[in-house]
């Protein structure tokens, strides 16, 4: 009796014990334990898909590989003085990081930390939670908020702006070809106000399209048609510069639901600031593929000085520009257009080495639910 009565007692343990091992390993924050020589000992699911690892790669080696670089050694400090003094800064409280995946990329996270005594040593214990998804939404939220700010001002000021404006720049556009008793500076003069009025006229049309519910013309597009036209249009002005345009397609290419006229927008405005951060003799790609979701993948890229760390978080903040005479609602307003066509927009840049932005759009019947292939469905 007494055997089974202890075998009853082990399987019962072994089932409790399998009961927490699934609920950790269930778990939507990652879990990390390493014991006292700095080695992974255990690594739930969650944390194989926040860092980027199988755990049979990190399972009893050093920690190092799922610790930022420039943190390595001094965490090993940390949990070395820990064995020496017991005493722990961060044992107990929860702090936010930076983790650093496999493939470089980095991600923003919670992060707590324990240390349960065992018989054969301590074993520290780390929970943390992606914080990626939360610091997009609030980005989404302050976005909405500056467009809603945008679209209050936008009411009034086009309004009481646009008319003298139409009449400032008809009656210098008039007297610069009518008049005949100018000098050549009073007619350089009144060309400066015309292609003044112009570009502000330009910058209410920019406004009104950011603040405003977009209307768009559905259709069943293939994008190599719109990229062949798009190099068309673009490819004389980037020769003009002493730059070259290049595009290059895909195989299997799918068909999407889009309004080909606000791509070629998006396109037309990439292209152009890429030209600008670009110098004579250099190169601007247009490459057009599909991704193993089935998802066209446009990518727009440049070899020109790129963007400062310092300014990349803002570039889709509306009025944020580097450029002299730039609105810096360009950027903004193209995010939109593919936001509304069910893709994204990102971009990526460092200082001298160029940008890449990358534009995905949902395959045919895939894409936003008023898009109509044949039809016309508003924003």
């Amino acid at each position: 009796m007494e055997d089974s009565e202890h075998r009853t007692e082990v399987q019962e343990l072994a089932q409790e014990l399998e009961k927490y091992r699934q609920i950790v390993e269930t778990a939507g924050d990652a879990v990390v334990s390493v014991n006292q020589h700095h080695e992974v000992v255990y690594m739930n699911a969650a944390a194989e898909r926040l860092f980027g690892y199988q755990r049979t790669e990190v399972l009893g080696g050093d920690l190092a590989p799922l610790i930022p670089s420039e943190h390595r050694q001094a965490h090993r400090h940390y949990l070395e003085r820990y064995l020496r003094t017991g005493q722990a800064r961060v044992l107990g409280h929860s702090a936010e990081l930076t983790a650093e995946r496999k493939d470089g990329e980095r991600r923003p996270i919670s992060i707590s930390f324990s240390v349960a005594q065992l018989a054969d040593g301590p074993l520290f214990t780390a929970i943390m939670r992606d914080l990626s998804a939360e610091r997009s939404l609030a980005q989404q939220v302050k976005h909405s908020q500056q467009l809603a700010l945008v679209g209050q001002t936008v009411a009034t000021v086009s309004h009481e702006i646009r008319t003298p404006l139409v009449l400032i720049g008809g009656f210098a556009r008039q007297l610069a070809a009518k008049e005949k008793g100018l000098s050549p500076q009073g007619r350089h003069k009144l060309e400066v106000i015309a292609q003044e009025v112009a570009r502000l006229e330009g910058l209410l049309s920019e406004l009104n399209d950011l603040s405003r519910p977009q209307q768009y013309n559905w259709r069943e597009v293939g994008l190599p048609q719109v990229l062949e036209r798009v190099r068309e249009l673009m490819e004389p002005q980037l020769q003009r510069d002493g730059l070259g345009l290049r595009l290059e397609l895909g195989q299997g290419l799918p068909l999407v639901a889009a309004d080909p006229d606000r791509l070629s927008q998006v396109l037309i405005n990439l292209i152009q600031n890429a030209a600008q951060a670009s110098q004579p003799g250099q190169e601007v790609s247009l490459s057009l593929e599909t991704d193993p979701q089935g998802r066209a993948v446009l990518v727009v890229s440049d070899q020109g000085f790129g963007i400062s760390p310092q300014h990349l978080p803002q570039v889709f903040n509306p009025f944020f520009t580097t450029k002299p005479r730039g609105t810096g609602l360009g950027l903004p307003l193209a995010r939109r257009i593919m936001e509304e066509h069910g893709g994204s927009l990102e971009l990526f840049s460092q200082a001298g080495q160029g940008t890449r932005v990358r534009l995905s759009l949902p395959p045919l019947g895939q894409g936003p639910a008023s898009a109509v292939p044949g039809g016309e469905a508003a924003g």
